[in-house]
């Protein structure tokens, strides 16, 4: 209150917070305790403060807002209410004045008014709904995400954007929210106006009323369409470099230098046998898995690109997985610097190489099989030239004689290439050598499958080279009516293990007559299978003809003969038909 010059004649305590002080009674001008300021900013006089103006004009001021800055600085904004007083001779006597402070009011208003701006301005849907889902608020981010206007929703249900099959979902999400949950970043599907669906991200919030209970939910809707698209492509573009790496047996790899931490792919943990779904190591681990005879190279060759700070570097070397297995790998690295030249990290892919070094083991090994076959091969063609010449007549006699024994040779050797020289059939063998001198009737040929090992197809061809020529020459094959037979078969010897023993007979040529000197043929007849394989031969000239029975051991067969389907005659030289299930049978036609 004050008197009517202005002074203060009393306040209350209320007064006093309002002020920011406590003023003296008697104190002149109320108004002078503050700076004044009209709403927008604006310095307001001192007279034409609310008091000031009921004093003078003598009636009540109502409806003026102002601001007052206090002593220290802070503002608030207040509405006065100041009302003269008069006497009972109505002469003025003072004035009474009801402050109003509508600073909380105002920012209030501000307040809401800069959050419906912040709503309106968002390209997030911002929703809000009741209990039972009706929507109260839709801005205009909802309008752009989903396609409905304003006027098309507010009081209408939420399911209007959720497809059927999740309205279970919605359903469930109220109830959360009336339990006053809030629910953060759920991914679900959405459905626009025009039916297609959304990926979207959902952060709801409930609403409470004055007493603190649930009403309604405030719902953050945002469009993640592109960025779960982009996740996707991202997944399918990793299990794609996953099913490479699987396939090509690469992985990749990066690690920090100074604390040893790799960051691992699933190839390299596949390559290196780490457990399935390991994605860091310490470089330790994978040391530990380091052929220990490549280690010392490894680390030698590491510290010499740190020191000379290459930037790139390759090695190969071998690890040991778990259970013994070792792996050849071929790995390739980066390596980036600090600024002082220290190395920081390196990165690069490893190759499992373990097949490629296999191939290459396997290829030096043929190679060398190969220099051993060949140097073989032409001692053999030099001890069977000089014995042949020694044995032969005659020069043209030489050159046939040579010209059969290697042909021989060459034949056995095409069996054994076209079974990548892992044996060769015995049937074959026979068949090949017969062929020349096979006509209607004079050959029989009769024997279950049996494979040699490659040594012991070689000698067994030139042992049937030399028969057969000699047959052909002065024996059962040298007329139209003699005739010869082969039989082989498998028997237990005394270990209880299957040799086999070849037979060979002719019958209907000409009167034998054994060989005064035996010749080059003969030799080879009697004493190649008994000095290379420890077999056995007896060859005998009988005057009816020519009889040889040859046992060779079980080391040099490589099946157990079991006996296949006898072929009768058929066709012209070496033409089989099927008949008996137990053996191979051929006559010559």
């Amino acid at each position: 209150m004050t008197d009517a010059e202005g002074r203060i004649t009393y306040y209350n305590a209320a007064a006093a917070a309002l002020w920011g002080r406590r003023p003296d009674l008697g104190e002149s001008k109320f108004c002078g305790s503050w700076k004044l300021y009209w709403p927008d900013g604006t310095p307001l006089p001192h007279d034409a403060c609310p008091m000031a103006m009921a004093l003078q004009q003598k009636r009540p001021i109502r409806g003026m807002e102002a601001v007052a800055e206090r002593p220290d600085g802070t503002r608030i904004v207040f509405t006065p209410y100041p009302t003269p007083l008069f006497d009972a001779a109505g002469r003025l006597t003072g004035a009474v004045n009801m402050l109003v402070i509508s600073s909380e009011r105002r920012w209030a208003e501000q307040d809401t008014q800069s959050l419906g701006a912040i709503v309106d301005s968002s390209e997030d849907a911002i929703i809000s709904k009741d209990l039972r889902g009706i929507i109260w608020s839709w801005n205009a981010g909802a309008e752009r995400l989903f396609g409905y206007a304003k006027v098309e929703v507010i009081g209408k249900s939420i399911t209007l954007v959720i497809p059927p099959h999740l309205r279970d979902e919605e359903a469930s999400i109220l109830d959360r929210l009336a339990r006053g949950e809030r629910i953060e970043h759920f991914e679900t599907t959405r459905m626009r106006k025009d039916g297609t669906l959304m990926s979207t991200s959902l952060s709801i919030s409930p609403i409470r009323n004055a007493r603190g209970g649930v009403v309604g939910a405030s719902t953050i809707a945002r469009d993640i369409t592109e960025r779960k698209r982009a996740e996707l492509e991202l997944a399918e573009q990793a299990l794609q470099l996953a099913l490479a790496e699987s396939a090509a047996l690469v992985g990749s790899v990066a690690y920090d230098v100074e604390s040893g931490r790799m960051q691992i792919s699933a190839g390299y943990a596949a390559i290196h046998g780490f457990p399935k779904g390991t994605s860091e190591i310490m470089r330790g681990q994978w040391e530990a898995r380091v052929h220990q005879e490549d280690r010392a190279r490894l680390e030698e060759l590491r510290d010499c690109v740190f020191r000379s700070r290459l930037n790139e570097y390759s090695a190969e070397y071998r690890i040991v997985r778990p259970g013994g297995e070792v792996r050849w790998i071929d790995a390739r690295l980066l390596v980036s610097y600090r600024d002082d030249g220290h190395p920081r990290r390196v990165v690069g892919i490893n190759i499992d190489v373990t097949e490629r070094k296999r191939a290459q083991e396997h290829q030096r090994a043929l190679h060398a099989e190969l220099d051993h076959r060949v140097k073989n091969v032409l001692a053999t063609v030099s001890t069977v030239a000089a014995r042949t010449m020694d044995t032969s007549s005659s020069m043209h006699d030489f050159v046939a004689s040579l010209d059969g024994r290697i042909r021989s040779m060459a034949r056995t050797h095409e069996l054994l290439s076209a079974a990548q020289w892992q044996g060769v059939s015995v049937l074959e063998l026979v068949r090949r050598e017969l062929a020349p001198y096979a006509t209607r009737g004079n050959t029989e040929i009769n024997g279950p499958a049996i494979t040699l090992k490659a040594e012991a197809g070689q000698a067994m061809g030139m042992v049937l080279h030399e028969l057969a020529t000699n047959a052909a020459k002065y024996g059962a094959l040298s007329t139209q009516n003699g005739r010869v037979s082969i039989r082989w078969e498998q028997r237990l010897s005394g270990q209880g293990r299957s040799h086999l023993v070849l037979e060979w007979r002719e019958v209907g040529g000409p009167a034998v007559v054994a060989p005064q000197k035996p010749g080059f043929g003969t030799s080879t007849i009697r004493g190649l299978i008994p000095y290379e394989f420890g077999g056995t031969v007896d060859l005998a000239f009988a005057p009816a003809g020519v009889r040889c029975r040859l046992e060779l051991a079980a080391d040099w067969l490589i099946n157990t003969g079991e006996p296949l389907s006898r072929l009768e005659q058929g066709g012209k030289n070496g033409t089989f038909a099927q008949s008996s299930p137990r053996r191979i049978s051929q006559r010559g036609k």
